[in-house]
């Protein structure tokens, strides 16, 4: 298992008053990565933050934040270049919000995200010596977003910098598919021809193009679906468009993206529904639930947070009886249409997940797949324990999360298995992880 990562108490949660812009310069040594934007290092026993540092680095520092038990310095010199260090290849890197690593090997990359899943488990946990496999990473560690969603200025489209709301501009982005960057220009003008503002707007890959979506601040209007209509009129690269706010969803063409969830079994989902946005590696995520689920036909499983079905259908296919939870009724829509597509009858609930385990009436289960929003899932974990199911597969996108609801369930009589790390987002620090409970 790669070394862990000694994560100090985490910037925004420390006691004492911040000064920003010391005029002190730090001579530091980088010493790893963390989970978040920095690197990390010392001056004289305190704990410095340092973002775009890379291990092995060696650099002059100026400090922007001091609190008392840690500070924030920014790279006024780089002194010598550390052995994981690389060139970034995007233009705007460093300003742009959306990646947070180009500068560092993949390879460090990934034995960093490895070695943070194991020490959020343990210092948020408390679960030491876990077995934390090595990472599973797709080939494609560049343009491999098949949807990118930027925020709305206008006909500016772009991502916040990081620890600002200043909208850097996006003109170009090397972890976009080549397709969604050819769509810049069209979905700029499109922000920029509605009437009710956009706040945020959605590129997704779809057959033979792309869709459009966006989030307005009000109910959109007629003119707004017109003013989409033409787009669509005249621009063959959008297959579709949606328009969503306040009460309001009005669709243009057609809004559905192909999502493969194995080899030889692709769902189709509208552009507003969530999906994973590296297609190879949700193969890899989907593989990894299987394989560590242990699914076989006549089991019972439920698949909470559900989506559109991206575990649930495989499941069905197997000969599983699995009910899947989710609360975005088009999601389930979805779902239950590519259920009936396919042939398969898993049964679909469209409810908050807390609300639905308190209404399911008491059965034996084998097996629950989770996969909750980044904010985790602390509000199941009571009745989700309850259910007794002989294994638990979480999912998660934030391994602080998942250390803090891995230690309410080996409170509640669970044991942490194995834990897979998968890298969904190259060239920035966010790590997806299957994590196995087993009951005791």
């Amino acid at each position: 298992m790669p070394a862990r990562l000694a994560r100090p108490r985490a910037p925004g949660h420390s006691a004492g008053v911040a000064s920003t812009h010391d005029d002190r310069g730090l001579d530091l040594a980088i010493e790893r990565l963390t989970y978040g934007p920095d690197a990390l290092a010392h001056d004289a026993g305190h704990v410095v933050f340092v973002p775009f540092a890379a291990p092995g680095d060696r650099v002059r520092a100026r400090v922007v934040e001091r609190r008392r038990d840690w500070m924030r310095a920014e790279i006024h010199d780089l002194l010598a270049a550390g052995p994981e260090r690389t060139a970034p290849r995007c233009p705007v890197f460093g300003r742009c919000g959306g990646c947070q690593w180009q500068h560092v090997t993949p390879e460090a990359q990934r034995a960093a995200k490895a070695a943070v899943v194991a020490e959020q488990l343990a210092r948020i946990g408390g679960l030491k010596d876990v077995d934390v496999r090595p990472l599973r990473a797709p080939p494609a560690a560049w343009r491999y977003r098949a949807r990118i969603t930027l925020i709305a200025e206008g006909r500016r489209l772009g991502l916040q910098r990081t620890r600002s709301h200043e909208l850097v501009e996006i003109t170009e982005c090397e972890i976009a598919d080549p397709a969604l960057v050819a769509s810049l220009d069209v979905a700029r003008a499109w922000a920029g021809s509605l009437r009710t503002a956009p706040l945020r707007v959605t590129l997704a890959r779809a057959p033979g193009g792309v869709v459009l979506a966006a989030v307005m601040r009000t109910r959109p209007t007629a003119v707004d679906v017109a003013a989409t209509e033409r787009v669509l009129a005249h621009d063959p690269r959008v297959r579709g468009a949606i328009l969503a706010g306040g009460d309001g969803r009005h669709v243009v063409g057609d809004p559905h993206l192909r999502v493969a969830v194995e080899s030889d079994l692709a769902v189709e989902v509208p552009a507003d529904a969530f999906t994973q946005v590296h297609p190879e590696a949700n193969l890899l995520l989907v593989a990894t639930v299987l394989e560590l689920g242990e699914f076989r036909a006549g089991l019972r499983a439920l698949d909470l947070y559900c989506g559109a079905g991206n575990f649930t259908l495989p499941l069905a296919r197997r000969g599983v009886h699995v009910t899947g939870i989710e609360r975005a009724a088009v999601a389930v829509a979805a779902a239950r249409a590519n259920a009936g597509r396919l042939g398969l009858d898993p049964i679909f609930v469209c409810d908050a997940v807390e609300r639905a385990l308190a209404r399911l009436a008491p059965s034996p289960l084998d097996v629950v797949v989770l996969d909750p929003p980044r904010a985790g899932a602390a509000e199941v974990m009571e009745p989700l324990a309850a259910r007794r199911a002989a294994r638990l597969l979480y999912v998660s996108c934030d391994p602080a999360t998942l250390a803090r609801d891995a230690r309410a369930l080996v409170g509640r009589g669970y044991r942490l298995g194995r834990v897979q790390p998968i890298d969904l987002f190259p060239q920035t620090y966010h790590v997806e992880t299957v994590a196995e409970f087993v009951l005791t």
